[in-house]
């Protein structure tokens, strides 16, 4: 597996959770663990992808490795959530998402054939953004019981 274009859009996802830090008005110390949540996230992703995984699963591990390397990387209460939103956006489902907008916002100039596909269309735009974002929370969920169990174990 050529790991080149993977490292190149796990920086572009890097640098886009960054900038949605930034928007999400993260403290400056929230930057580079945003940048490195969010390359962590698009490159596991992609990652599990290349060798067979299925994508939502592909995405709930992801999801999973960004809450631990948000938990390695930051100490202080208070910034991880913002780091870890952050980091999540570039796996969401956004393209299917504004398709099914669209989808549904065209409906009523269909005609024929056009308007008996777009309802599967829709339901299937739907049915990825529902599950994909089902994939980030229990990922988020799991990462979050592994890190209190990796703090707990170390505080004893």
């Amino acid at each position: 597996m050529n790991l080149t274009p993977l490292v190149v859009d796990g920086l572009w996802a890097a640098l886009f959770a960054m900038a949605m830090a930034v928007v999400l008005s993260a403290p400056l110390q929230g930057l580079f663990p945003s940048f490195c949540g969010g390359f962590v996230a698009r490159f596991t992703r992609d990652v599990l992808i290349g060798w067979g995984a299925g994508e939502n699963l592909a995405v709930l591990i992801a999801a999973a490795a960004v809450v631990i390397a948000a938990g390695g990387l930051i100490r202080r209460p208070g910034v991880s959530p913002m780091v870890m939103v952050s980091a999540l956006i570039p796996l969401g489902a956004a393209r299917a998402f504004f398709a099914a907008i669209v989808g549904f916002l065209q409906i009523t100039s269909l005609k024929g054939e056009a308007l008996a596909g777009a309802p599967l269309a829709l339901i299937s735009n739907l049915s990825k953004v529902f599950t994909t974002t089902s994939a980030i929370a229990v990922g988020v969920s799991m990462g979050v019981l592994i890190v209190r169990f990796v703090r707990h174990e170390a505080a004893q």
